[in-house]
């Protein structure tokens, strides 16, 4: 059992030679992978981003631009009626480098609008619907180290 545990050790070590900390509030440049809408999104939903562009420390690249991260749909509220838009917000979770999980921090948001010729309508039209709220492929979404974290860094190539 013990040496079971010493032999996997020594092969992490072979496989990374040369850790790199990745310090906290390193900013993170993530993007959304789908459009995402408060129609069919749900407090709680899973969902993927990927890094927008490579990620350094001084000049070794850590992580990859298109590095898988996950999110979570923090908060989605679908219209509502008297022209109340929706509500859609996304907090960036973790990512993985090598065998390593980086936590993230960080959200955005999106509210669909209300006209005001929705609210000065009520008197006329008392069923009015708001908009959507959504967030576009590719939509930034900032986030940043959550702790420091020491990662083996992604190899040259």
């Amino acid at each position: 059992m013990i040496g079971a545990l010493i032999a996997a050790l020594l092969v992490q070590a072979q496989a990374c030679p040369a850790s790199v900390t990745l310090p906290a509030e390193l900013q993170i440049p993530l993007v959304t992978t789908q459009k995402l809408s408060s129609k069919t999104q749900v407090k709680g939903d899973m969902i993927v981003l990927r890094t927008a562009e490579d990620v350094l420390v001084g000049e070794v690249v850590v992580i990859p631009k298109g590095t898988e991260a996950t999110g979570q749909i923090s908060d989605a509220r679908a219209t509502g009626g008297l022209g109340i838009g929706g509500k859609l917000s996304i907090t960036p979770l973790y990512l993985r480098v090598g065998g390593s999980v980086v936590r993230l921090s960080g959200s955005t948001r999106k509210q669909g609008k209300t006209g005001a010729d929705t609210v000065a309508g009520l008197a006329f039209v008392p069923i009015v619907s708001g908009k959507s709220a959504n967030i576009a492929e590719g939509a930034p979404v900032p986030a940043q180290v959550m702790k420091a974290v020491s990662v083996c860094p992604a190899p040259a190539g």
